[in-house]
């Protein structure tokens, strides 16, 4: 996961910074981006979401976050980080940016096959927009519940995507104490 953290960290920064269109501005991010998703799922792919399957994707996502009324800042830089690594241009991390969410999620399931398609990820990264402030209480825990079961995604396979991710929050924090001494290097 140390990799794909360089390489979201990476997208992140070209595209939060602002810089001025370099010519190979987006060869970098579709490298960062193609390289963090064949580190963390071993998937290769020349294509990815198209503007406006990315930016539903993006709205559920926030949805679910604010579930609890609030959506923190923690959840929404999480968000569109996420957003960032996955290709999507700087138009639809702008508009995630000032996306209020209070969109009913069933609006945007009813119009996004993509986000239909893969279901079960949709739940596992709105869990982890979610838990991006540390806190992943009952009424965002509601929120992923709601979208879950309007998905067709069970109960029990919510739970086992919750449990593997403080498993791999553990896993995270063992490999950084190991290898880095929980620090990080450049500060």
């Amino acid at each position: 996961m140390t990799n794909v953290l360089i390489a979201a960290i990476i997208a992140a920064f070209v595209v939060f910074q602002g810089f001025k269109k370099l010519s190979n501005e987006d060869t970098l991010l579709k490298m960062a981006s193609r390289w963090a998703i064949k580190e963390q799922w071993g998937w290769s792919s020349d294509t990815y979401l198209s503007d406006e399957e990315g930016l539903d994707l993006l709205k559920a996502l926030l949805v679910c976050t604010k579930g609890d009324a609030v959506i923190s800042e923690a959840e929404r830089e999480w968000a569109l980080g996420f957003a960032a690594c996955r290709e999507m241009p700087m138009s639809i991390i702008e508009a995630g940016r000032a996306y209020d969410a209070n969109e009913d999620i069933a609006d945007i399931l009813s119009r996004s096959p993509i986000v239909q398609k893969g279901k079960k990820g949709v739940v596992y990264w709105a869990i982890k927009a979610c838990s991006a402030d540390a806190e992943y209480n009952d009424l965002e825990k509601a929120a992923i519940r709601k979208m879950a079961g309007l998905m067709g995604v069970s109960e029990q396979v919510v739970e086992e995507m919750e449990a593997v991710i403080i498993e791999e929050q553990k896993l995270k924090d063992k490999r950084n104490a190991l290898v880095y001494d929980s620090k990080v290097l450049w500060e």
